[in-house]
Parts: C-alpha cells; structure tokens; sequence
C-alpha cells in the first residue's frame, strides 16, 4: 500500500509526470491498479509494447483512499508512550500483519505456505512478495471495515495472478486488464471450474470501488463483499495448474 500511497499524493500534489509506462520511477501496474479502482484517471496509451497512461490525475474515490491510506499509515506511526495506552491488537480482535496468515488460514482454510504452492509460476521473488503483501492486507483491511481498499487490493491481486498465469501459459489477452485476462482463460479453457464461478462476481468486485456506485448508503461497499473479495483471491488460486 506504500507504492498507492506515494502515487496518489504525487496525483494529490499535480507532480505525477504525465506519461507513465513500464520505464517510469513509478510503478506502471501501480497506477493501473488505481485507475481500474477509479481512484486515479487518465488517457489509456497502452500499446503491444506494453501499459501506458497519459495525464494522470487523481480523483474523489482516490482522495477518499488517500486518506484512508493515510490513516492506517498514522496508527502504524504513534508515538511510543499513545502505543502504550492502546490495547494489544489481539485484545482489539484485529491481528497484526505477522499473524495475519495464520488468522486468515483460521478463516479462509489457507496458509501462506499453501497459497505459495497454488502460485509456484510467479517466479519472481519480488513479485511474489508485492501479492503475498497485498492479499495479507487485504485481508487485515477488511476484517478492520476498511472495505474499499480491501476490494480494490484483493481485486488487483486477482488481476496480476490472471496476467502472470497467461504468461506462464504463454497466451496473450486481447487486453491488459481484468476482463481481457477472464476471457482469455475461457477461451483457452484456463481455469474453467474457478473463472465460472467467478467471472461475474471479480468484474463486480473491481466495478463497484468506483465512486458513482456508492451515492447512497445502501449501495456502498458492505464487509461482506470485502470478505468475498478477499476469498475470490483463493478459488483462483486453486484452479492453477502446472
């Protein structure tokens, strides 16, 4: 959530640059993430070369992620005597994010370890570590009613392991975004039993972060649909094969 963080203030302060793509300082999946969650908009410039984005600029649902964002960013920041005073996090019922594996294999009935084993074709250590970082917060922001993020981070980790297994099966989608990815594991017969059961809930799951969908109270973003989010990550996961 760092990398969201310090791209949207960048949005927040008019200092993104105004082409962003795979040579960029900043993250090029970073900000399509955000865009896809309407919390960033921009000219799409994406090419066979790869993503691209012109004049990025930060919208109302990314200033309310922002500041969410910096929210938990200034529980994590108290001052030594204020953490003193708070009760443990196992007293609060929220777990702290070593423990966030083994609450979620309470939950969810999957262990770090396991998921790492559904997911062997992402190679890449540091890739590897950004999903292992998003799914676990993901998860610790649901369960603490922050259930926008916790859609958007569960939703962009469903997005990335669809692109990183067409890779591994070497099959490129018409696209570079989420309903792209789903069709091209249909039409390939990719994961048939899990992107069935999942296809039209993932396209809701990313659909409803944006901020038109939330102008009332009854069409916010309830726990539930963040907690379905997060479980969504696991049925994909499972229906990876070698």
């Amino acid at each position: 959530m760092e990398e969201h963080r310090k791209v949207l203030e960048l949005a927040e302060q008019g200092a993104l640059p105004k082409t962003i793509d795979g040579t960029s300082h900043l993250s090029v999946d970073v900000v399509r993430e955000l865009i896809d969650a309407g919390c960033l908009k921009a000219i799409d410039a994406s090419s066979t070369h790869g993503p691209a984005y012109l004049q990025p600029k930060i919208t109302l649902a990314g200033r309310e992620y922002l500041t969410q964002l910096r929210a938990s960013m200034e529980g994590k920041h108290m001052e030594p005597e204020k953490l003193e005073e708070s009760p443990p996090a196992s007293v609060k019922g929220i777990p702290d994010e070593g423990h966030a594996w083994s609450e979620n294999e309470r939950e969810y009935g999957v262990s770090k370890r396991s998921f790492g084993k559904k997911i062997n074709f992402v190679t890449d250590e540091f890739k590897r570590k950004v999903i292992y970082r998003d799914v676990e917060q993901a998860f610790l922001l649901a369960g603490q009613g922050f259930n926008k993020p916790a859609v958007v981070l569960a939703g962009g980790a469903i997005e990335e392991l669809l692109r990183l297994y067409l890779e591994h099966k070497r099959v490129t989608p018409a696209k570079n975004n989420l309903d792209s990815y789903i069709k091209a594991c249909e039409g390939n017969g990719l994961l048939k039993d899990a992107v069935n059961k999942l296809a039209d809930s993932v396209r809701q799951f990313r659909n409803i972060v944006h901020l038109e969908r939330e102008s009332s109270a009854k069409e916010s973003i309830p726990k539930a649909t963040a907690k379905a989010a997060v479980a969504s990550v696991f049925t994909i996961a499972n229906g990876f094969g070698p």
